[in-house]
């Protein structure tokens, strides 16, 4: 069974399914039989990668918008006791995006999850897909959301996984804070060394992002369609109609893995 709350199982219902036209539409009943007899999976069980993170990513935007008055408030409260500068306040506080960041943190954190559902190769589709889209969901037109997920993807991956991680939500608080520019200054250093407080701090995100790739994978299987074929202007004017078009080779959506010492620098 899911440990989804009830109302996100009841939204992965509404994930568009793969769309059947002509005579793949008209043979589905015949194929659906066959795939039942078989044990397979069930043609209304397909949902394109793309929907399934536009779906995912909706609902790890809620569950942000839920739990981050909790997370800034426990942030806030801390540093009104320190004795900052209204500078360094400014520096510090005011001028990053930090409902954004710990956006990104929401959705880095249940990625990493994703990554031991799924082989290797989909499961980068899967992080491909949350970079072209994670950025356009937060409202952002750069990249500052996507960056920090996959930074964050890249401490826990450090960390040997977050199967094997007591608290993989820490790596998401560190590299929050260090966003925030924590390390730059005597008062932030010292709370952000705080094991303490980074436990309360990371309190919302270890508690209330759902394990919402489990109940998909259990639900749902992807399909990620072939490229479009692509012509040339001279192939598109010259070419006959019977010549076979050329197929653009597939994109590797994820960058490329960093190292490791570039990974920890802070």
């Amino acid at each position: 069974m899911s440990d989804l709350p009830s109302h996100i199982n009841s939204t992965l219902r509404d994930i568009p399914k793969k769309q059947y036209r002509g005579l793949n539409r008209i043979l589905r009943p015949l194929l659906e039989r066959a795939r039942s007899f078989v044990g397979a999976h069930s043609i209304d069980s397909v949902v394109e990668g793309k929907d399934a993170v536009a779906h995912f990513l909706r609902e790890m935007e809620a569950v942000a918008a839920r739990t981050y008055p909790k997370w800034s408030g426990t942030l806030n409260a801390r540093l009104s006791e320190c004795a900052l500068r209204f500078e360094d306040q400014h520096e510090i506080v005011d001028r990053h995006p930090t409902d954004d960041y710990y956006f990104a943190g929401v959705v880095a954190l249940e990625a990493a999850r994703m990554r031991g559902l799924y082989p290797p190769l989909e499961a980068d589709q899967i992080l491909g897909e949350i970079g072209e889209q994670v950025d356009k969901v937060a409202g952002r037109k750069d990249r500052v959301v996507s960056d920090l997920v996959f930074y964050i993807l890249g401490r826990i991956e450090l960390g040997a996984g977050i199967d094997r991680m007591k608290t993989p939500h820490d790596k998401a608080v560190k590299a929050i804070l260090e966003h925030m520019g924590f390390k730059k200054n005597d008062i932030t250093r010292e709370i952000m060394s705080d094991a303490g407080f980074r436990h309360l701090l990371g309190e919302p995100l270890a508690v209330w992002v759902p394990r919402w790739w489990h109940a998909f994978h259990e639900q749902f299987v992807l399909h990620w369609p072939d490229p479009e074929p692509v012509l040339t202007p001279e192939e598109d004017g010259n070419k006959s109609s019977t010549e076979p078009p050329k197929t653009a080779p597939p994109a590797r959506r994820w960058r490329g893995k960093r190292s490791a010492s570039s990974l920890m620098d802070g």
